[in-house]
């Protein structure tokens, strides 16, 4: 039953069968083939071990189960519901938010923070494709992730923007520091 469900820059996702779905990191052929190599198997298994830490961690993203680095894919739950970007209102937002900050907390910064990555199941705000995530404490870091989450809410979704000051207090005055830096980067450009 192995369909494509998405193809991006630098994957194709399918879908195995209702539960599980496989992301395989596609060959690029303007790298010299052993940099290829290298770098497609060291970003499949940094987004491996992401997403097992986060789910170790309680973090709401899709359970992680089999690698296979030489394949350069891995295999995940399937969730079935939709992107927050199409779903999204208050209470979305605010669980979406706590799934942030929990990421974070775990020592994990996403690199692609949207709506489009965070898929509303329901009763659960799950965050997706950690394909730029890293493994960082870095108050800069967490700030991009924020400064990017947030200029989506505000060009995206503006009405939901007035709640992001409310929202943000949960972190940690360096983060906070930091992201204001960056708005002010943005704005004066």
């Amino acid at each position: 039953m192995k369909k494509i469900l998405y193809e991006g820059a630098e994957a194709k996702i399918f879908q195995i069968n209702d539960k599980t779905l496989q992301k395989i990191r596609l060959e690029k052929k303007y790298r010299i083939k052993e940099i290829d190599i290298k770098l497609r198997k060291q970003r499949t298994k940094r987004e491996f071990k992401i997403l097992t830490k986060l789910f170790e961690n309680n973090v709401n993203v899709p359970k992680p189960l089999k690698i296979e680095e030489t394949k350069f894919s891995f295999e995940i739950e399937y969730l079935k519901g939709k992107t927050l970007k199409n779903t999204i209102n208050e209470i979305k937002l605010k669980q979406a938010f706590k799934q942030i900050i929990r990421m974070h907390n775990t020592g994990i910064v996403h690199g692609d923070l949207t709506t489009l990555n965070i898929i509303d199941c329901g009763k659960k705000i799950f965050l997706i494709d950690f394909g730029l995530g890293q493994f960082s404490q870095k108050a800069e870091d967490r700030a991009v992730d924020l400064h990017m989450f947030w200029n989506c809410i505000k060009n995206e979704h503006n009405d939901l923007y007035k709640f992001k000051d409310k929202l943000i207090k949960k972190y940690d005055l360096l983060t906070l520091e930091k992201l204001e830096k960056l708005e002010k980067r943005g704005r004066n450009k």
